[in-house]
């Protein structure tokens, strides 16, 4: 279902919803007159000093999430009271059942909604178009039906907050009072129906009667000549049932307005607010509030002076919350002053303190109600700086689909909140704590003008907006690269410098050109006598022992087979360890991987230690075929026989597993055994390789088990035409394997800092190092199965692995790490749309240091090589794929993002993050071509 692709035909009346103005336009309005009082128009042609504007509130994101489960059961007895009974999770059983009536053509009768109190969200929601989908399902087929969206599907489908339009016509007297007020709102009615009742065509998509929230467009002040006109109009984007849907944009053009007439009279808000209340509540709120806050009276912008690059302002605004459609019952008053910070540089909006007051009666439980308004603040104020629904310019459908972007404040960005509760113990209660929500939008515009002189009349005040306006100029892209210098790539450089020592192996030379030519003639001779039947057959044996090997024998070859990840490449997903049948891709074709375990028939139970030996020595199997390097027996070879005889005893004391595996066919001329007598002629240097004596003990013995049973070249180095790892330079140079990029193991590695034994030995034996990062992809099981080495083994690798890298201190590299983070943090780009994507997708484990650990290690991105690489593939397919099995548990998991998020929101995520966390490196070319092939292919990593 989730590759089902749905192209829906051209449907009239449904505008590109980028530009929600020209939307709201193009659609026809159904005007109603909520309020026709004194001589409006008469007032507005003699007013001196006229003003007219327009105020638009966009759709919010995830107005109305809910648990999207129905199930419905049709019966088709008569004798049943009810035709039709549904479970369901709705906030609206009593029109769900109306319109399931409807759906179904039955009497509401005869439905019984039966309402799960799980629903955790406010008024239609995706439970109620499961409901329809699962009546249709069960009548169709005679049974209860169960309907459920998965989370992906429930953001991106679920209806959104109305958007709304809202025009001021008015202006100020002569006395500067208001002559006028003339407001006119239009948004899609609170009726939105379920989806089936239109798919269907029982219904057409015409406007549908309104609920609740219109009474909301009535200002909260006292003008003596007051027009509202309420104007209905179809969705452009499916609508949500929200409690009040247009209070909170009501209440954003009414206290923007009322804010600018203030300035225009040249009287303090507070102030001019409160000549227009003649309510005594409403008055002492207001004051209670301006006064906790300490409010400054002002005629005009203050434009304090700016504390470095930061602007400051103060913002107020208040709002009369109706609970109920009847005037009188079920009110509340609540007011806002906000402080802001503005960065003059940036853009960027911090709401630095909130003064919330309420009265709304009674408080049965105050601390709870204020632990309400503390989170109501929070909510607003994301939403008044961050969100923002995408749509796409082709379908016109919502774009903006990821989970995990619900728009909340960092915890650093949390403003200090104080609240103001008037006591009113004689009162019945009001619904405390849902009100205080209502002003906070048009307080936080008010404290940007207050503090810029800018007045912002469609929220977000996103940072990008905030900077073009104060600047007048498209947004920048961000610093231009080589403005400032960092610890980066000449500092790597110079690190690098490659010390004087031997080629990579330490010593390890190829074999010369004469021997590598002797190689060759041997190798061709083994060709021609291959070709014409001559085969090297080692006996079968009966099924060896275990019991005559030594527990330490036995135990030392679980070791060896940890070290060199024997499981990885000969078990399958789900199946017995070391029973083969692994695909691994070649450019070849797919080789699978054997059968290790101690089966007679299938496995290697009848194999000798010679014939076992001889296989990880030469690639002959015990019958004498040829095995392919895809085995990478030309790293074994140089293990000697006292491991070999570990690791045979350990695999011989495994259960015997009966599994015969998928034969390996590739394509000719590859598939043809035979020649690979010449290809080991050429490429085969059998043999161990004796200690270097100008290095410690414990460097040539992590040689020994880097280049032998380790393999690490088989996935670190790049291989020729003929699969054979390349030599000299390229050495652990790094390659892609399975679609990843393992980097490269030596001075061209691009992680911004040098590798110390230390760091090796933290990756190796945890899969995360401090100064680099997390281990991945393909490396991720390799780290798990490296559980079983010795510490000592681990530090003899690391020992080896850090020889190629120029030599520094673990304290130079902690202090290099911190400056390169710091950095990056310095030259990062400015913030827009896709920052706040990484924040509240990314950001809670992603930080610099700054912030909580919540899940996992948080290495800073800075320092992780991904970031740094030439290729993207390895961030591109962490952020689609996630991290599902981490090398341990201590790394943390991570979400997969393939479905959540689009290819240009990845995009754009790597792009930014590129240049956030990297930014002495050029940006990546073709990230499109990069995430399709990519998405093309995925891994089981």
């Amino acid at each position: 279902a989730s590759q089902l692709r749905v192209t829906w035909k051209p449907w009239p009346g449904l505008p590109c919803t980028d530009d929600i103005e020209a939307a709201l336009r193009a659609n026809p309005a159904t005007p109603r007159r909520l309020v026709d009082e004194g001589d409006v128009d008469g007032a507005l042609a003699t007013a001196p000093q006229p003003m007219q504007r327009t105020y638009l509130w966009p759709y919010q994101m995830h107005a109305s999430i809910g648990p999207s489960c129905a199930v419905a059961h049709w019966h088709e007895d008569a004798a049943v009271p009810h035709r039709l009974t549904v479970w369901a999770g709705t906030q609206n059983p009593h029109v769900l059942r109306a319109e399931l009536a409807r759906l179904a053509g039955i009497e509401p009768v005869a439905v019984e909604v039966i309402r799960m109190e799980a629903a955790g969200c406010y008024g239609r929601n995706g439970a109620d178009d499961v409901a329809a989908d699962a009546l249709l399902l069960s009548r169709a087929v005679g049974l209860p039906v169960r309907v459920q969206l998965t989370r992906e599907q429930e953001h991106l489908w679920e209806p959104k907050g109305a958007a709304q339009w809202m025009t001021v016509r008015g202006g100020l007297a002569a006395d500067g009072s208001v002559a006028a007020y003339d407001f006119a709102t239009s948004y899609p009615s609170n009726g939105a129906p379920t989806l089936a009742l239109l798919l269907t065509r029982t219904i057409d998509p015409q406007p549908h009667a309104f609920e609740m929230g219109d009474r909301t467009a009535r200002p909260p002040y006292d003008y003596a000549n007051l027009r509202v006109t309420v104007n209905d109009m179809p969705p452009i984007l499916r609508a949500s049932w929200l409690r009040g849907v247009s209070a909170l944009p009501n209440a954003f053009a009414h206290e923007s307005y009322v804010d600018e007439l203030a300035t225009a009279a040249g009287v303090d808000p507070v102030d001019y607010r409160l000549r227009q209340l003649q309510d005594p509540r409403a008055r002492e709120l207001i004051e209670a509030t301006a006064a906790k806050a300490g409010w400054i009276a002002h005629t005009e912008p203050q434009r304090q002076p700016p504390t470095g690059d930061l602007l400051h302002g103060q913002g107020v605004a208040y709002a009369r919350y109706m609970h109920s459609a009847w005037p009188g019952f079920g009110a509340a008053w609540s007011a806002w002053v906000a402080d802001v910070d503005v960065n003059r540089v940036t853009g960027e909006v911090h709401v630095r303190r909130v003064v919330v007051g309420q009265d709304a009666g009674l408080m049965i439980n105050p601390a709870g109600v204020r632990h309400q308004m503390h989170g109501n603040v929070i909510q607003t104020t994301s939403r008044a700086l961050k969100e923002q629904v995408r749509t796409d310019a082709k379908t016109h459908v919502v774009a903006s689909r990821e989970w995990g972007s619900y728009p909340i404040l960092s915890f650093r960005d949390v403003p200090v909140i104080e609240v103001v509760t008037m006591p009113r113990d004689d009162e019945p209660p009001l619904g405390a704590g849902e009100s205080s929500s209502v002003p906070g939008t048009a307080a936080i515009a008010n404290a940007i003008f207050d503090a810029t002189g800018l007045r912002f009349r469609q929220p977000p005040f996103t940072a990008e907006v905030v900077r073009v306006a104060l600047h007048g100029l498209p947004s920048p892209v961000g610093k231009g690269e080589g403005s400032e210098r960092h610890c980066g790539e000449d500092d790597r450089r110079a690190l690098r410098a490659p010390p004087s020592r031997p080629s990579p192996g330490g010593g390890r030379s190829s074999a010369s050109s004469g021997r590598r030519a002797a190689l060759l003639v041997a190798g061709a001779l083994a060709t021609v006598a291959a070709l014409v039947g001559i085969r090297s057959t080692i006996a079968p044996v009966t099924r060896p022992d275990a019991s005559m090997y030594t527990k330490e024998t036995i135990e030392r070859g679980r070791q060896l087979a940890g070290i060199g990840n024997c499981a990885g490449c000969h078990t399958v997903s789900g199946g017995a360890s070391y029973a083969g049948g692994f695909a691994l891709a070649t450019p070849f074709g797919t080789v699978y991987g054997s059968n290790l375990t101690p089966d007679v028939d299938t496995g290697i139970g009848a194999w000798s230690f010679s014939a076992f030996q001889r296989a990880m020595r030469e690639g002959l199997s015990r019958d004498g075929h040829r095995l392919y390097p895809a085995f990478p027996y030309t790293a074994f070879t140089r293990t000697t026989d006292d491991d070999l005889t570990a690791l045979y005893a350990y695999l011989m004391a495994q259960p015997a597993v009966r599994n015969t595996v998928p034969e390996t066919r590739l394509a000719f001329p590859f598939g043809v055994r035979p020649l690979m007598a010449a290809w080991n002629g050429v490429f085969l240097a059998p043999g161990t390789i004796p200690a270097d004596p100008r290095r410690s003990a414990e460097w040539n013995r992590g040689a020994y088990l880097v280049d032998g049973l380790g393999h690490c070249g088989g996935c670190h180095t790049e291989r020729n035409a003929l699969g054979a790892e390349r030599e000299g330079a390229a050495r652990l140079a790094g390659a892609m394997v399975d679609g990843w990029e393992a980097p490269a193991l030596t001075a061209l590695a691009r992680a911004p800092v040098p590798w110390t034994a230390s760091a090796f030995y933290d990756y190796l034996r945890t899969g995360h190092s401090a100064q680099h990062g997390a281990a991945t992809g393909p490396m991720a099981p390799v780290v798990r199965a490296l559980g079983a080495a010795p510490d000592a083994d681990l530090r003899a690798m690391a020992t080896y692995l850090a020889s190629f890298d120029a030599p520094v201190t673990d304290a130079w590299a902690i202090v290099a790490s911190a400056t390169i983070v710091a950095n990056a943090g310095r030259s990062s780009a400015l913030p827009d749309g896709t920052q706040r994507m990484f924040e509240s997708a990314c950001g809670a484990c992603h930080h610099d240091g700054d912030g909580p650990r919540l899940l996992g290690v948080n290495i800073p991105l800075a320092l992780g090589t991904k970031l740094h690489s030439d290729r993207p593939d390895n961030l591109l397919r962490v952020i689609l794929e996630g991290v599902r099995e981490p090398a341990s548990r201590e790394i943390g998991f991570m979400p997969a993002f393939a479905e959540a998020l689009d290819d240009a929101q990845v995009i754009a995520l790597a792009r930014w993050m590129r240049q956030r966390f990297a930014p002495q490196r050029a940006p990546w070319s073709d990230l499109d071509a990069a995430i399709a092939r990519i998405r093309a292919t995925p891994t089981a990593h």
